[in-house]
């Protein structure tokens, strides 16, 4: 018998509770598969971070707002397998392959949440006043005006606000060492690090640079940055995963009158990466 010929296909008038059942299973095979593949090849770039985000937003005005991704997972998962009324796929294999590309769909229609990369502690223009001179030039919040001889023209300065930052030094010790390919590890997304300002709602890549320092003392990764500020304290947040280790949320309240000395110890943990990440609220 030639491949594609229809073999014992009934018609819509025919499937029972069985058939529907095998065609939904078969949808929301084909949404776990795609759902598989993003998640695993699309690292921090995976829709599923931003679509958590979207759902926590959403659960906050019910006031459900701890929701893992495994939630955002299994909704998912039944929304495929849902979908099977709406497209009323005739065989399986045509269910499995609607799931799959209306996951497609909804991940290329999500934007990936990229943070930026961190900002250097001072940046200093050449031919400005001096900090400290422009400092109490501008406490009061009013707008005045810096001279720069090399160019001969007047420059409006902004709002103290407008340029301040909390100055970051954080240490992260990893308690079994840092890994020998961490580098490699920052490509393949095997070690994550985000810096979240609660009172701007920014977000930042620890591991990405953007005149921020980053190096290694002994079993620690120094990090040094500026977080920009538009009130005198805030509330910062991080989350930073690893391989071989539990992911770390905390917290800490920055201020601008001194620097934010933080240390985060890393705990081994023999749970692999993917499982932990399944079990986390990826608000930011």
């Amino acid at each position: 018998m030639p491949y594609g010929t229809k073999r014992g296909i009934k018609t819509p008038g025919e499937f029972g509770a069985t058939d529907m059942f095998g065609l939904a299973l078969a949808g929301a095979s084909g949404i776990i598969a795609a759902l598989v593949t993003d998640f695993q090849q699309q690292g921090e770039a995976s829709a599923l971070f931003t679509i958590n985000q979207w759902v926590i937003a959403a659960g906050g005005v019910l006031g459900f707002t701890n929701i893992p991704l495994w939630m955002v997972v299994t909704g998912i998962t039944l929304i495929g397998a849902m979908s099977i009324f709406y497209f009323q796929p005739i065989t399986r294999q045509g269910a499995f392959a609607q799931g799959f590309g209306l996951l497609a769909v909804i991940m290329t229609a999500t934007p990936p949440d990229l943070a930026g990369g961190l900002e250097a502690i001072n940046e200093s223009l050449p031919g400005l006043e001096p900090a400290v001179a422009r400092e109490a030039n501008l406490k009061s919040g009013i707008t005045t005006a810096a001279f720069m001889p090399s160019e001969g023209r007047v420059i409006a300065a902004q709002d103290r606000r407008a340029g301040d930052k909390y100055e970051l030094n954080l240490r992260i010790v990893f308690s079994e060492g840092i890994p020998a390919n961490i580098d490699t590890m920052i490509r393949r997304g095997t070690i994550r690090g985000r810096l979240h300002n609660e009172s701007t709602d920014e977000t930042w890549n620890l591991f990405r640079s953007a005149g921020g320092t980053i190096k290694r003392d002994g079993n620690a990764l120094l990090i040094q940055a500026g977080v920009p500020a538009r009130t005198q304290s805030a509330r910062l947040w991080t989350r930073i995963e690893c391989a071989g280790y539990s992911i770390e949320e905390v917290s800490k309240v920055a201020n601008l009158a001194e620097p934010v000395n933080w240390e985060i110890i890393m705990r081994p943990s023999s749970m692999p990466l993917f499982l932990q990440r399944l079990g986390k609220s990826y608000w930011f």
